[in-house]
């Protein structure tokens, strides 16, 4: 297991500074979630497909995604196996990505995020980040993950976030594993946030691609 050092701790501490200062802010923003909404909802395909309007801000925006211990535990990964390429499903506000780009300056870091405003909130997190070694791609999952994984050629981790639905993220698992490296990792967030979750990650867990697998309760983490 890879040890944080002080210089690591230090990474973290610019990267909280630039959320707290963006949250701050209160930038108003008009999004489109085309995720499965809360845990309760029961949002059909063509409903996570055209997805809800919503008005939120920076603040609350940024107040979600992994912090804390769990942008650590993907830090950790990415400083300790060194892959060369990540694709991220879920770029939300930058936060993770920042997290996985700042691991390893030789790490390039794919992410796809739906909705244009919240790409906007990202990519302005990512500059004052100084991350050159993040591309970042806007659309709905289903429409432009063949084109990024046919750039990326061949996947070394996988973080697989934003559409917490069961049979979305069967699916998206199925359609990155042909692209995946040899040893890659997959991680998927949220395992447990609603019944579906937990059924995928069941039927993942149990692929026969996988040979090893941590549950952390949050993330799940899957070694090929």
């Amino acid at each position: 297991m890879v040890i944080l050092t002080a210089e690591d701790y230090k990474v973290f501490e610019e990267i909280e500074q630039i959320r707290e200062e963006i949250k701050q802010q209160y930038i108003p923003i008009k999004i489109i979630d085309y995720g499965a909404g809360s845990p309760t909802d029961k949002r059909n395909s063509n409903e996570m497909y055209n997805g809800v309007q919503k008005e939120t801000n920076s603040f609350d925006q940024c107040s979600i995604g992994l912090k804390g211990n769990w942008a650590q535990t993907m830090y950790s990964l990415v400083k300790e196996n060194t892959p060369k390429k990540v694709l991220e499903l879920g770029t939300c506000c930058g936060f993770s990505s920042i997290y996985m780009a700042k691991a390893n300056e030789n790490t390039f870091v794919y992410t796809i995020e739906g909705d244009l405003g919240v790409a906007n909130i990202a990519s302005k997190n990512i500059e004052k980040a100084n991350c050159k070694n993040i591309k970042q791609f806007v659309g709905r999952f289903q429409d432009v993950l063949d084109d990024v994984l046919m750039e990326i050629k061949e996947v070394d981790l996988a973080f697989i976030d934003g559409h917490h639905d069961k049979k979305a993220t069967i699916d998206y698992f199925n359609q990155i594993k042909p692209f995946l490296s040899e040893n890659a990792i997959i991680v998927f967030d949220d395992i447990s946030w609603s019944d579906g979750m937990v059924e995928a990650w069941k039927i993942i867990k149990e692929d026969s691609i996988i040979k090893e697998y941590k549950d952390l309760e949050k993330l799940g983490i899957c070694y090929t």
